[in-house]
């Protein structure tokens, strides 16, 4: 029982197992996959709140003077870096704060709060100089977004970028001045580290939630896997009782002819048919009884399986017939098989048993390839038939049907 508790299908077992997989690691990725997209889209928000912050302290309009050279002063642009000082120094998350400016569609720093003196970080920053030309780290997602800022929205990078300093994730909102003309961008390099900590301790959920559904997966494989090995055995233990005969477990009718189809499939020198009939089965049933009778066809059975190859096929057809087919046996060999039936069935021990009977046998060889069983066995019936005739317990070849 415990070895029988190992055998399954094993392609039933890969196919839904795999499927199984697909379906569980989908069920499991695709919620992980957008909790991720949601949080964020919850980082990019704050990113952008921040930017907006960062540019509703600058003063629009000290800011607009020192968008012209000829107005740069240290004095002015001290004091339009001072409100952006103050608020980086209140925010430690943040790497970079600075403004911009647009320049035939290229972006300018304009202040950098890393000049100050007064900046409060635990970081070493580099200060962007006046009038320096900004160089992406990356190539921008978008080549539109100076237009964007400029038309009044917040640009957010789509993805993280990184520096010396670690991962960092930039947005940038326009500035206005006093008369809500478009003045500049402010620019916020926010920091990742706490956002990426926090993905890190979701990653082994992930983990677990995988290896879980690819076990369960497995488990749904091996169920489905045994569940259609056992009914496949039980179909095939059902066919196997329906295509043998309760009495003498020979094949049935329906079991004889299938497996002959089968063997009429594969060439052979040579096919016979033996019909075997008992002789005067409802005289025996009426003087010694139906147990005597069932005995008897038993005989028959032993007799028959005795005599053949464990190839040959034998069956019982009904009530009183039997039938031998064999493939690659000639004439010789057939009538031997008959002169050992008739032998066994009607020997001295038979004759001096309660029930003395014999059987009569009709013969037919095929020497030909493409012959029908239908035909064979009308054939084996007239011989069975002249046998009878003939004075029964004895056999009788159809002699036409010789190759």
């Amino acid at each position: 029982m415990f070895s029988d508790f190992h055998r399954f299908n094993r392609r039933t077992f890969l196919i839904v197992s795999l499927s199984a997989a697909l379906v569980l690691a989908a069920i499991v990725a695709v919620p992980q996959w957008l909790s991720k997209q949601a949080r964020l889209e919850v980082l990019r928000s704050h990113v952008a709140e921040v930017a907006r912050l960062a540019a509703s302290v600058v003063d629009g309009d000290l800011h607009r003077q020192l968008l012209d050279p000829a107005n740069y002063t240290p004095e002015l642009y001290a004091r339009t870096l001072e409100p952006l000082v103050k608020f980086h120094s209140a925010a430690p998350e943040i790497f970079y704060v600075y403004t911009m400016v647009d320049i035939d569609g290229r972006s300018h720093f304009v202040v950098d709060t890393a000049a100050s003196e007064a900046l409060k970080t635990h970081r070493e920053l580099r200060a962007s100089k006046y009038m320096e030309l900004f160089a992406p780290i990356d190539a921008e997602p978008d080549p539109d977004w100076l237009s964007r800022i400029a038309r009044g929205e917040t640009y957010v990078y789509p993805t993280f970028q990184h520096d010396e300093y670690g991962y960092f994730l930039s947005g940038h909102t326009p500035i206005y001045d006093s008369q809500g003309r478009y003045s500049g961008l402010v620019g916020v390099d926010f920091d990742l580290q706490y956002y990426l900590a926090q993905e890190a301790s979701f990653r082994p959920i992930w983990i677990g939630s995988v290896i879980a559904a690819l076990m369960c997966a497995l488990l749904i494989g091996y169920l489905a896997a045994r569940y259609q090995y056992a009914v496949a055995n039980q179909i095939q233990a059902h066919y196997a009782v329906s295509i043998r005969d309760d009495l003498t477990n020979l094949l049935n009718r329906r079991g004889a002819l299938a497996t002959i189809r089968e063997a009429l499939a594969v060439p052979a020198s040579s096919h016979a048919a033996i019909l075997i009939d008992v002789d005067d089965l409802k005289a025996i049933n009426d003087r010694h009884g139906h147990a005597a009778g069932d005995d008897f066809l038993r005989k028959v059975a032993d007799a028959m399986r005795a005599s053949v190859r464990e190839t040959d096929i034998c069956a019982r057809l009904g009530g009183d017939e039997f039938l031998i087919f064999a493939s690659g046996c000639d004439l010789d060999a057939a009538t031997e098989i008959a002169r050992r039936i008739l032998s066994k069935v009607y020997s001295s021990e038979s004759a001096t048993s309660t029930v003395n009977a014999g059987v009569s046998i009709g013969i037919c060889v095929y020497g030909k390839s493409d012959v029908e069983f239908e035909t064979m066995y009308r054939q084996a019936d007239e011989a069975l038939y002249r046998a009878k005739s003939s004075g029964k317990n004895r056999y009788v070849i159809y002699e036409a049907a010789i190759a």
